[in-house]
């Protein structure tokens, strides 16, 4: 057996890696992986950090526009921002914790066994509402069924649109005398948009002409 290079080299030919320089080689393989182990990290970490830098110029260019940018809803559509949970759902304590009245629980009478509703409902916030909107003002809360809104992807607003025909109830104070007055064919000027005129006269002709061109459904101004 003779030592050549680092190797054993027997009389029949074969050779070995000898078992000191077997050491070395791990430790060079072990001392290699580490400095590519950490280049992928730190080639990692730049990446994260340039796609940190982006969204939070993106959020920044997105704030600036915002500034100046308003949403309103077309037609009899109506711009609602949904609750995550009925705020008017009566609640009771039970050990301590706060839970719902009801929870949907219901003995089916097909199968006889415990099930449990599903709320088809929502509640929102009416954020804006369209031209041709009849009843329904930004600041009611309104309920409708989940499935007739629609998103309205806006910087992250968590925006809905549905229509006014969708509408099953709707909550605020003097909504009644509302409602009467509409149906009356009474409103106060107030309820006129401003792009109809800059006087109260421009508003009430504007807004005339256009009921009579089938272009708009709230009722006309009355006389007092």
């Amino acid at each position: 057996m003779i030592m050549e290079n680092g190797k054993m080299n027997f009389f029949g030919g074969d050779t070995a890696v000898s078992f000191a320089n077997a050491q070395t080689l791990d430790e060079a393989t072990r001392k290699q992986a580490v400095e590519s182990f950490n280049k992928e990290v730190n080639k990692k970490t730049e990446a994260v950090k340039a796609e940190i830098d982006r969204k939070l110029a993106k959020g920044k260019e997105v704030a600036e526009k915002a500034k100046d940018m308003e949403i309103i809803p077309a037609n009899s559509y109506i711009l609602v921002r949904p609750y995550a949970e009925n705020p008017f759902e009566a609640m009771r304590e039970e050990n301590g914790i706060i839970i719902p009245v009801y929870d949907g629980s219901f003995k089916n009478p097909d199968t006889g066994e415990d099930d449990k509703e599903y709320n088809l409902s929502t509640q929102a916030d009416v954020i804006e509402v369209g031209p041709m909107v009849k009843y329904v003002r930004p600041g009611d809360v309104v309920y409708y069924r989940e499935a007739c809104q629609v998103p309205v992807p806006f910087f992250g607003q968590g925006l809905y649109v549905v229509s006014e025909h969708q509408i099953h109830v709707v909550i605020n104070a003097g909504v009644k005398e509302r409602f009467e007055k509409i149906n009356n064919g009474l409103v106060d000027i107030a309820e006129l948009p401003d792009f109809l005129g800059k006087t109260n006269a421009e508003k009430v002709e504007n807004y005339t002409k256009l009921k009579k061109l089938g272009l708009v459904c709230k009722p006309v101004e009355n006389d007092k």
